[in-house]
């Protein structure tokens, strides 16, 4: 398997939180662009049944530090901290810290006390933008026009991972990643939203220890949709639940518009596993009307946990 990193500067707000299942739906629309509909859905039927590469969500960087989100760990009471409530409201932590929880390093959350970890990685940051409604008859904001406020999300500087199994696809994967500095990436694209410039790929060979030297417990670093396989009682995790969009801005105009709402188990949660297979999660299938099939990406980038956990 070979591990890439994609470096990204952000230019402008985004309607959504950049996870792998809206980064995973830009790319497979800018794959439809490149490539044609018949291309794109005989490499989602393949994908959902073989994937041939995993991605991860959007994470920060700031200059060459890297972070990922702080690992879900058991807790040990007998230790009782004075800045456990800071420890608690930290989201990221640098990457060799990480590192430190897959080498078994670091087994309980009371452990990232010695770490001198900051609360201030702040990824993405949410504010309140105003926007204008438009009236489609008159064209401007006076009849059914109005002033409104809408939550959006600032990025800066972030990254993601790709790992392929095999790389067949990788170069039209790539092609379709350039694409989203055109497209742009996640909701209000019409007006400017989600506009990112994308590094080249670069070979990243920090995590593939982690990711090839697999055990029976792993760290996701993408959100996954439940896996019978995963033992839960002996896991630590969160989740959420997600209602998703379709895309309209090509041939979905007149059909309803909303996917069925799934629970997701968040990135850094730390699983258990009953029996080991290639991939966790699953590619899930949502049929809507008019005949159309939409897929929604519910895959684990595992990261291995060599000792402890």
């Amino acid at each position: 398997m070979k591990v890439y990193r994609v470096d990204i500067n952000f230019l402008s707000s985004t309607r959504d939180v950049l996870l792998s299942y809206t980064l995973f739906g830009g790319i497979a629309w800018a794959y439809r662009l490149l490539y044609g509909e018949s291309e794109l859905l005989k490499f989602i039927k393949d994908y959902s049944k073989n994937p041939s590469f995993l991605i991860t969500s959007i994470f920060p960087k700031d200059g060459e530090n890297l972070y990922l989100p702080k690992p879900y760990l058991k807790s040990d009471r007998t230790k009782t901290l004075s800045d456990y409530k800071k420890i608690k409201k930290i989201s990221f932590i640098p990457i060799n810290t990480f590192i430190k929880v897959l080498e078994g390093q670091i087994e309980v959350e009371q452990d990232f006390a010695n770490e001198n970890l900051e609360s201030s990685v702040s990824f993405p940051k949410k504010t309140l933008e105003p926007k204008t409604k438009i009236d489609r008859i008159t064209s401007s904001t006076e009849g059914d026009g109005e002033l409104f406020f809408q939550e959006s999300f600032y990025y800066s500087e972030g990254y993601f991972y790709v790992a392929f199994f095999n790389e067949d696809q990788k170069d039209k994967i790539f092609s379709s990643i350039k694409l989203l500095q055109d497209i742009g990436l996640g909701g209000d694209r019409s007006v400017g939203g989600g506009r990112a410039i994308f590094s080249e790929p670069i070979e990243d060979n920090t995590l593939k220890k982690y990711i090839d030297n697999k055990t029976n417990r792993f760290i996701t670093l993408s959100p996954i949709l439940i896996d019978p396989t995963i033992d839960y009682e002996y896991s630590y995790y969160d989740y959420f639940t997600f209602r998703g969009i379709i895309d309209n801005n090509y041939d979905f105009k007149n059909i309803n518009i909303w996917k069925d709402k799934l629970i997701y188990l968040k990135e850094g949660s730390n699983f258990k596993i009953k029996e080991g297979k290639p991939f966790y999660g699953e590619v899930k299938e949502i049929k809507i009307s008019n005949n159309v099939n939409v897929y929604q990406y519910g895959l684990a980038f595992p990261l291995y946990i060599q000792q402890g956990g």
